[in-house]
């Protein structure tokens, strides 16, 4: 049975091959890295996979302390892969529509 790192691993493959197979999915692929244009092509592309519709995205440790909101209970983070330390792992990340304001 396949890691859960094993099946992002497999999402982003598919999702790669299938960008350049149909214009229609470039520019909507296109059109999620323009929102997102900080993140590496890697991060945006796990992020177009599973939500095409984020706009913003940022750690829950970002959205809690520097941007003065709080991501929802129950929200499903977009998981990205991580390389860094030489072995995958995933790190998520949480989409403006995941949280709300602090008052």
């Amino acid at each position: 049975m396949p890691s859960k790192t094993e099946e992002y691993l497999a999402l982003a493959q598919r999702t790669a091959n299938g960008l350049t197979r149909y214009w229609e999915s470039w520019t909507d692929y296109l059109t999620t890295a323009s929102r997102l244009y900080k993140y590496p092509f890697a991060d945006q592309l796990m992020i177009y996979a599973q939500r095409q519709d984020a706009t913003a995205c940022a750690d829950f440790d970002i959205w809690n302390n520097r941007m003065n909101r709080y991501v929802r209970r129950g929200a499903k983070g977009i998981a990205l892969l991580d390389e860094s330390s030489g072995f995958p792992r995933l790190h998520y990340v949480f989409d403006v529509s995941d949280t709300g304001v602090r008052r």
